[in-house]
């Protein structure tokens, strides 16, 4: 049982993973195909600071910024849902987002038009699946699960269409959504996604305390004076358009909002206060060091190429997930 969240544990818990990101960021930056050095790095003008801030920092502060992303909408939709397997890649979320991706691609909408699309993908998949599991003013998380695999599965199936009728050029940017890429174009896109993936966690953050509420149960923080219709859309639109925002920069990257979370909570307890923006800081440092691992792994191999990153989280995630599950049913 954790002890009462003080604002000393918040500063400390939060503070430290601040420095572990900080740490994961740094070492991204200086290890790839080419090694380099911190104050090469910093000399204007040396191949090193091309390098590092025309290649590697904005594919770090991409990685960050989707970490963070999916990392605290997991948790948020773990809270609301009161379900231990609630993420948005697996309550149909992400799959909405990405077919709202893959259409705007078809189009030919610039990075703006696909997060928009994007999001309206999100939060249109989010009410959707909220609205076929909700019975007799009840909300079911089996239901809610069943549906959000089979609406990911009807959202796949359009997707396989639109990539059967675009250009070849379309098409490997459509496969680069569905299996994770954070090679960013440069810091413009990391921009754009900062503004939505900020606003998004602020909102998050200011209804913690509302979600340690709703895990006691509709009725009760209904009584403690919660108003949980509009908690509910204030979190789903937050977390959609988070969610939308990444992938329409790095298509689909499971687990992350899936296990981080799970981590967090073992290590720092569940009060959401400190969970929200804890899960975000673990979310933003475990991608950069996937990603890390993802271009790196194979690059001096015979193979001399990088992996998805979503393969990275995905063989990283699922033992640790099922790992921790597997704990927690013994009771260990």
């Amino acid at each position: 049982m954790k002890s009462h969240l003080t604002c000393r544990r918040w500063a400390v818990t939060n503070l430290s993973l601040l420095a572990l990101l900080a740490l994961a960021a740094g070492l991204a930056l200086c290890i790839g195909s080419e090694g380099v050095g911190l104050s090469e790095a910093l000399t204007p003008g040396t191949k090193a600071h091309a390098i590092v801030f025309t290649s590697r920092l904005p594919r770090v502060a991409l990685a960050a910024l989707v970490g963070m992303a999916l990392a605290s909408s997991g948790g948020a939709f773990q809270a609301l849902l009161r379900n231990p397997l609630a993420d948005p890649f697996i309550l149909g979320v992400s799959g909405g987002a990405a077919l709202g991706a893959v259409a705007s691609v078809g189009f030919g909408l610039s990075f703006g038009g696909q997060s928009a699309a994007a999001f309206l993908g999100a939060g249109a998949s989010m009410l959707m699946i909220f609205w076929i599991a909700r019975a007799r003013g009840r909300l079911s998380p089996t239901t809610l699960l069943l549906t959000g695999v089979i609406f990911n599965a009807f959202c796949f199936a359009l997707i396989l269409f639109v990539n059967s009728i675009v250009t070849m050029e379309e098409s490997y940017q459509i496969l680069f959504l569905l299996i994770g890429n954070l090679e960013a174009t440069g810091m413009r896109t990391a921009l754009v996604l900062c503004a939505f993936v900020v606003a998004g966690f602020a909102i998050l953050c200011a209804c913690a305390w509302r979600m340690n509420l709703m895990s006691l149960g509709e009725d009760e923080a209904m009584s403690m004076g919660v108003n949980v219709g509009r908690l509910r859309m204030a979190v789903f639109a937050a977390a959609s358009m988070m969610v939308g925002a990444a992938v329409a920069a790095s298509g689909l990257i499971g687990f992350v909002g899936l296990f981080v979370p799970h981590i967090v909570r073992l290590a720092a307890g569940s009060d959401h206060r400190l969970l929200i923006p804890a899960s975000g800081l673990a979310g933003a440092a475990f991608l950069i060091l996937a990603d890390a691992a993802a271009r790196t792994i194979l690059m001096h191999t015979g193979y001399a190429t990088e992996l998805p990153v979503g393969v990275v989280t995905a063989l990283v995630g699922a033992p640790m997930f099922l790992l921790l599950l597997r704990r927690q049913q013994e009771g260990i």
